[in-house]
């Protein structure tokens, strides 16, 4: 007896096609469920790698929108603008301005930190009538930036100023980030690589190293932490006991973060600033502002006469300063460098 087999071969053919569209149905029909901290940790890996793959093609001189319009201008000054930076920052300014000229310390200094990061970069437009006059602006307030003539250069389309100084940050592509007065560049961190972003760090333990010439009460520092806070007071009578204590709580759980917190303050003797601390419950070490090696701390600057902090990496690289406040950030800036 003849079996026919060929139409057992295409139901079983058909079968096979149809039924994964039918578990597929069955699938999107299915109600959402909770995305598990495995597939989360999966998701932020592939981020991870998306960036990376993004780091390597511009490695490989892949050239960026700005980068490609800026490239073949002509620069009065012996510093030229670094082409694969992730962020631009364009100084519309001249030296016959006032406002211009009350803004220039602070862009000069906020530069030194960009050039630093590797990742922004600022160009001067100037709108001076001569390139010796616009040379001249950047020496007297000893600006390293790069600078251009705004006239007859090409530049990425700027939204219109209202006048100067104006600046405008905007992303390697293109996109404007923000424009306006010039001192918007006072923020350019927060607007570009992140407010808690490290700079400079070469991983190397300076602050470890500076602390062995420093006397410490209430406890020793850990000279292996990866972060570090300095938190000063003029005296003890002007430190801030609700911020000791509330930190005092949270003291254990930075150590388990590796992030020491060093309490600096002028009292006339060691004892008088354990007495303090101890009395906040607080078990963070501290030092003398007028001790041998605290001026050498890496990262810390200058004291004076108003409470403030620094947060630092252990080689000492900036991460951020400023009111005794910004301690309660901690774990934000260890967030913003987890490696």
């Amino acid at each position: 007896m003849k079996v026919k087999f060929l139409p057992l071969v295409l139901m079983g053919g058909l079968m096979t096609w149809v039924m994964p569209i039918a578990h597929a149905e069955a699938d999107d029909a299915a109600p959402a469920t909770k995305v598990s901290k495995k597939a989360k940790k999966a998701k932020k890996g592939k981020k991870k790698e998306s960036k990376a793959e993004l780091d390597e093609s511009q490695a490989e001189g892949e050239e960026s929108v700005v980068a490609a319009k800026i490239k073949n201008n002509t620069y009065f000054t012996e510093s030229k603008p670094n082409l694969k930076a992730e962020y631009f920052i364009f100084l519309e300014s001249a030296s016959w301005c006032g406002p211009c000229n009350a803004e220039m310390p602070e862009v000069a200094k906020a530069y030194e930190q960009m050039k630093a990061s590797g990742k922004v970069e600022l160009i001067l437009l100037s709108a001076d009538r001569t390139e010796a006059d616009a040379k001249g602006f950047l020496d007297k307030y000893k600006a390293t930036f790069p600078g251009m003539m705004r006239k007859g250069s090409s530049i990425p389309e700027l939204p219109e100023a209202k006048g100067i100084p104006n600046a405008t940050i905007m992303k390697a592509d293109g996109t404007v980030i923000e424009s306006g007065h010039g001192a918007i560049i006072r923020g350019w961190k927060n607007q570009t690589i992140g407010k808690y972003a490290v700079i400079g760090d070469d991983g190397e333990p300076r602050v470890g190293e500076a602390m062995k010439a420093i006397k410490f009460t209430n406890g020793k520092p850990n000279r292996k932490a990866e972060f570090y806070i300095y938190l000063y007071s003029p005296t003890p009578d002007s430190a801030d006991k609700n911020l000791l204590m509330e930190l005092a709580t949270e003291y254990k759980e930075m150590k388990k973060e590796k992030v020491e917190l060093i309490f600096i303050s002028d009292s006339k003797t060691p004892q008088e600033l354990s007495k303090l601390l101890k009395g906040c419950k607080a078990k963070f070490p501290a030092a003398q502002s007028k001790a041998t090696g605290i001026s050498e701390l890496p990262g810390i600057g200058s004291t004076g006469n108003k409470p403030q902090a620094w947060v630092v990496t252990q080689s000492g690289a900036a991460i951020t300063n400023g009111a005794p406040e910004i301690t309660k950030d901690w774990k934000d800036f260890v967030e913003a460098n987890q490696k």
